[in-house]
Formats: structure tokens, C-alpha cells, sequence
């Protein structure tokens, strides 16, 4: 294979979606492997719904996932007159024509063949008009669009899809269609054929729901004589919920990869899930692979091994796969990338116990965000009813002996030893010895006191993370709610 030249081509009308992303990471993918080139090109000719927020969303989301262009982006609006003068030739050479048709008059057109059960496409009514006419609503300041002449002659419209096969389509179910908008504005696949063939796009990568727009675009490349430098089409398939539903930010789901960022998945696991997303290796024994360094996914992609059914978004696997990534940062790593996003407010100022809180919670972490869930006991003292201190397989009478044996047993402890888990253990069990008791008659009322929860570090570790002074008082606060 020649070295490809692929695009990825978002519109700014909103953040980056995860399903942009996973097409993005496949183009990106594709021109490594293959030792290409990648490029980014904003699609912003839809004035009316595109901002440079968006851009800049889009933007710097693609460089967090690390899939940032080979050259600088490329945005549509800055190459309007490029657009306009192919526009002009095709009119010159008859294969374009001014459409004065208003928008009232399309709409009642559509609706009529709609009714009648047939398929909408426009009716060709300006198609033959003559310049006398032209010149008449040009005199009454109509402002036309320009469309496409499809050849009469034209028949059976196909091409090779390197995911699907061969997908065909009749030209005349197509109907003339609008390449300019009367504002002079390009529409985004009239502008993308050009962009492509100018930078010389050797393969197309994009998601099924732009099949019925290649037709469109293979009709522009032959009227502008380009037919036989065609690229190569690959049109991914969807992404799904679990419940095959489709992704919805209405219903709750997350959709821009900025969403993803801010509840706390990391990039490289982020990367490696949608990568998972429509395809996996068939080779080299990787069928059953979950976890993927960005080296392997290149060399093991193949475009032609990426299905052709709906992708399934399962969040069970992102997590695990974002809780394994996390594992793997240091605890210094982890610190910075928790610090100050995912932190209540007030707690940045208790600098070793995040530290410690860390250590504690780390392994049951999926997403950074979990961490303030996890370890808010660290920092605020836990609020809880009596029952959680009796131990399920003991009596109130118990536990509430266990709790004060404990209390007296730690205020034994030199502060300079309370760093030692060893100390705390022995001590706690010397407790259960002395008074007779099960260790769930310590252990169990010391942890629950410490972090009013049921599933928790052991009391060993909460107690070293807490230090004397703060375990003592949260101890001495449960002995007296059990007492009463």
C-alpha cells in the first residue's frame, strides 16, 4: 500500500463525541500503521450552529487522547472561494444550476411525494430554466442555490466499502441536490470532496450514517472529473447502549469525550476501549485481549477486520479497564491527577491525608471522580446510626465493650509509633485476648466508627491515615452513641 493520506473531519456544532473519537482513533490508527499521514479539517459550514467553543472542545479533546493532526487544522470557512470556483465551472460546463425554489415551496414538494409514498427528491423544477428567467428572479433579488445536475443517464451508483463490500444505490432516487446554500455557503460534502481530492485523502474513514452522503459525493467527483481519484471508503458502524438503544445526552448518557475526562477516565484507557468499539484483533492469539498499549493497537490494526454491526458501549468494561490504568500511577501520579478536580471544597489543605487516603482507596478506584466518594470519611466526620457498630455475628453489649477496651488500649500508643501498622495490630489484637472477645467485637465497631460504612480500609489502616488525636475523638463520639 501506498502511504495513506486520512482525515478526520468533526463539525463544530457541539463537544466531540466518544462516536467522533473512536472515528478519529481509526483514521489515526490506519495512517500509523501503515506509516501515512493524518489530518484534522473543521467542518464548520454550518454558521448558524458552530462556535469556537466547540472547536476548541473538539480540539483540545482530540490532543488529550493524544490523536492531534500531523499539520495544522484546516477550517472550511476559510476556503469558501476555493469551494465557489468549482461551484462556478460546474455551472459554466451545465452540470450545476440556480435553484430559485423557496424553502415553503420544497417543504410542500416534499410533503406531496411523502403522501403519495414516494421517495423525496427534488422535482427538477429549475433544472432547464432559461437565462431570461435566470435574470428575472435575479432582477427581483431572489437569492438562489446552487444544484447539482445528476445525469439523466445515470444509472446504478456503487462503490467498494472496505468494512461492508459493495453498497449500491439508483441515481435516480437521488434527485439534483444543493451543493451551494443561497448565503453562498458550500454544503459540507460538496466542500469535503473538494478538500479531500486537494489534499490528496487516499482513504475515507467515517461512521455509517454518512453512506447515503457518499453517493452524493460520487456523483460531485464525476462532474468534476476527479472519478477516476476516488478514495477508498470505510464506514464504521454505530455505537450503541447495552440496551441497543442509541447514545442520548437527554437521557442521561455521556457522549463528548469531555464528559469522560471530567468524571475521571484517563486518556490512554479511554483510547483503549473505543479502540475496542466495532473491532478487534484476530491475530497473533488476541481474540480474548482486553488491555492494549497504544503500540500494540497500531500494529495490530486492520481496517478490514472492524464489523460491520452496532458497537456495544459497555461502561462495566470502560471502568475496568480506566480502574486498571489507574492502578498502575504511582501514588504521586495519582495525587496530581486527582488534585484540585475531583476534591470537596476544603479538603486541598490536608495534604498527607489525601496522601493516605490514597494509598487506602486506590485499588477499588474505576475513576478519579470515585475518589471523593470513597474517601470523603478521611476528611468529614462520618454520620451514621448505632446499629452499623454492632457486629452482625455479636450483641450491642459486646461490641460496646470491645469499642472501650480499644480506646483504652490506642491511648497507650506513643504518636510516634501510631505510624507503625504493626503497633496498631498488636494492640488491637491484645484487646480481643484480654477481654475475651471475637476480633469482630473490635475490629468490626473500631472500623465502622472510623468510617461509618459498612465496606471500608481496615481498621488498622483507617486509624494510621486518621492519625491518634482524630481516631480517638471519632472512637470516643461512637463509644457514646452506642451507650445510649
Amino acid at each position: 500500500m501506498i502511504k495513506p493520506i486520512v482525515r478526520i473531519a468533526p463539525s463544530p456544532t457541539g463537544k466531540l463525541h466518544i462516536g467522533t473519537a473512536r472515528t478519529a482513533l481509526f483514521n489515526y490508527l490506519f495512517a500509523r500503521k501503515n506509516k501515512g499521514k493524518y489530518l484534522i479539517r473543521i467542518e464548520d459550514t454550518d454558521a448558524k450552529r458552530s462556535t469556537k467553543n466547540y472547536e476548541k472542545d473538539i480540539l483540545n479533546s482530540l490532543k488529550w487522547l493524544g490523536l492531534e493532526g500531523d499539520d495544522e487544522p484546516t477550517r472550511q470557512m476559510e476556503r469558501i472561494e476555493i469551494y465557489k470556483k468549482y461551484a462556478e465551472n460546474l455551472l459554466k460546463e451545465k452540470k450545476a444550476y440556480y435553484c430559485f425554489c423557496s424553502i415553503e415551496k420544497l417543504e410542500e414538494e416534499r410533503r406531496k411525494q411523502i403522501s403519495k409514498k414516494q421517495p423525496p427528491r427534488y422535482s427538477g423544477k429549475c433544472r432547464n430554466l432559461s437565462e431570461k428567467e435566470i435574470e428575472t428572479y435575479q432582477k427581483e433579488d431572489r437569492e438562489p442555490t446552487i444544484r447539482l445536475k445528476i445525469p439523466e443517464d445515470r444509472g446504478t451508483i456503487a462503490f467498494n466499502d472496505l468494512i461492508r463490500g459493495e453498497i449500491k444505490e439508483r441515481a435516480s432516487l437521488i434527485g439534483d441536490f444543493v451543493i451551494i446554500k443561497s448565503d453562498g455557503v458550500p454544503i459540507f460534502f460538496f466542500a469535503g470532496v473538494i478538500d479531500d481530492h486537494l489534499q490528496k485523502i487516499s482513504h475515507v474513514i467515517r461512521g455509517e450514517d454518512h453512506i447515503s452522503n457518499t453517493f452524493s459525493q460520487i456523483l460531485i467527483y464525476e462532474a468534476l472529473k476527479w472519478g477516476k481519484k476516488m478514495p477508498e471508503f470505510a464506514h464504521l458502524p454505530m455505537i450503541l447502549n447495552a440496551d441497543r438503544s442509541k447514545m442520548s445526552k437527554r437521557k442521561g448518557d455521556f457522549v463528548s469525550v469531555s464528559e469522560f475526562k471530567k468524571e475521571g477516565y484517563l486518556p490512554k484507557a479511554l483510547v483503549n476501549f473505543i479502540a475496542l468499539l466495532g473491532w478487534h484483533p484476530r491475530k497473533e492469539g488476541k481474540e480474548g485481549k482486553e488491555l492494549y498499549r497504544s503500540e500494540e493497537l497500531i500494529s495490530l490494526f486492520d481496517i478490514e477486520e472492524v464489523g460491520k454491526s452496532p458497537a456495544i458501549f459497555d461502561k462495566q468494561k470502560l471502568d475496568y479497564i480506566n480502574g486498571y490504568y489507574l492502578r498502575k500511577l504511582s501514588d504521586d501520579e495519582l495525587k496530581s491527577l486527582i488534585y484540585p478536580e475531583h476534591l470537596a471544597e476544603g479538603w486541598q489543605d490536608k495534604d498527607k491525608i489525601i496522601e493516605k487516603a490514597i494509598i487506602l482507596v486506590k485499588d477499588r478506584m474505576k475513576k478519579l471522580s470515585d475518589f471523593s466518594e470513597l474517601a470523603d470519611y478521611f476528611f468529614e466526620k462520618p454520620v451514621y446510626d448505632q446499629e452499623i457498630l454492632i457486629f452482625k455475628k455479636s450483641d450491642k453489649s459486646l461490641s460496646q465493650k470491645g469499642l472501650s477496651a480499644a480506646i483504652l488500649k490506642l491511648k497507650e500508643i506513643d504518636k510516634k509509633d501510631w505510624q507503625r501498622h504493626e503497633v496498631i495490630q498488636k494492640a488491637l489484637e491484645e484487646v480481643v485476648k484480654k477481654e475475651k472477645l471475637n476480633n469482630g467485637d473490635v475490629f468490626w465497631p473500631v472500623r465502622a466508627a472510623l468510617s461509618g460504612r459498612e465496606a471500608s480500609p481496615s481498621p488498622v489502616e483507617l486509624l494510621w491515615a486518621l492519625g491518634k488525636n482524630e481516631s480517638l475523638k471519632r472512637l470516643s463520639g461512637a463509644l457514646e452513641l452506642i451507650n445510649k
